[in-house]
C-alpha cells in the first residue's frame, strides 16, 4: 500500500463494503466535547477542524455544531461523494452549520493547505492511522504536524484503536508506545481515558483509548 493508494478504499466504497459505519459520532468523543476536560483541555470550538478519513462524515457534522469550519477528507471519490451527500441532507435546514461543512477529495499525505490561514486548530484521528500500512505512520505523524496551525493552542485527538497487539489488518494494531514514538517530538499528551467496553466500536476486537494532544 502506497501513500497514493485509492483503489482499494473506492473498490470498498463502490461494493458498498463499509462495514465500518457506525451510523453516528463515536459516542465517547460525543461525551467528551461536552464535559467540563473538554473545555479545561481547550478543545476548540472555532476556528477550523478536519477529519482524514472522514467516512460519512459524522464527526464533520459535529465539530462543524460546535462551531468550527470542518473539513473532511477521503481519497475515494465514492466515499467523498457520498459524504457531501448525506452532510447536504443533515444540515440543510441549518443555513450557519452548512456553511462550514465541506469534505474534500484529496489524498491526506498529499493535501497541504494553500495558506497559513487554512491550517487547522483541531484534528480528529477516528480509525485513520490503524487503517493505513505501518510504513506510513511517520509519513501521517509529519503530515499531522504540517496540517496544524503552529502554536500550543492547536489540538489533535486520536482514538487510539486497535490496543490488541494482533497481526494483520488493517486494522493494523497499535499502542500507546507507537503514538508515543510517532508524535512526542512534536505533541504533548495532555489527557488520555480508556474507553469503557459499553462505549467501544461493535464488533471491533482490542481496546480503545482517547487522547488529546497539544502542539509544541
Amino acid at each position: 500500500m502506497s501513500s497514493g493508494a485509492s483503489e482499494p478504499w473506492e473498490e470498498k466504497w463502490a461494493a458498498g463494503r463499509t462495514g465500518w459505519d457506525q451510523g453516528q459520532p463515536h459516542t465517547p468523543l460525543v461525551r467528551f466535547l461536552k464535559s467540563e476536560k473538554a473545555a479545561e483541555l481547550e478543545i476548540p470550538k472555532e476556528g477550523r477542524a478536519l477529519v482524514p478519513g472522514c467516512g460519512l462524515g459524522y464527526d464533520v457534522l459535529l465539530f462543524a455544531q460546535r462551531g468550527l469550519d470542518a473539513t473532511g477528507l477521503d481519497i475515494s471519490p465514492t466515499g467523498a461523494a457520498a459524504a457531501r451527500k448525506w452532510l447536504e441532507g443533515q444540515s440543510s435546514d441549518d443555513s450557519a452549520v452548512r456553511s462550514r461543512v465541506r469534505v474534500t477529495l484529496a489524498n491526506f499525505f498529499e493535501y497541504h493547505p494553500k495558506t497559513p490561514e487554512e491550517q487547522f486548530d483541531l484534528i480528529y484521528d477516528y480509525t485513520f492511522l490503524c487503517a493505513l500500512d505501518p510504513s506510513l505512520r511517520e509519513g501521517w505523524a509529519k503530515q499531522m504536524t504540517a496540517l496544524a496551525r503552529p502554536g500550543p493552542s492547536s489540538r489533535l485527538i486520536t482514538l487510539m484503536f486497535p490496543l490488541n497487539g494482533k497481526d494483520g489488518g488493517p486494522p493494523y494494531s497499535l499502542s500507546e508506545e507507537i503514538y508515543h514514538q510517532l508524535l512526542d517530538g512534536r505533541w504533548e499528551l495532555m489527557w488520555s481515558e480508556d474507553v469503557p467496553q459499553r462505549e467501544r466500536r461493535p464488533g471491533m476486537l482490542g481496546g480503545e483509548k482517547l487522547a488529546v494532544w497539544r502542539l509544541r
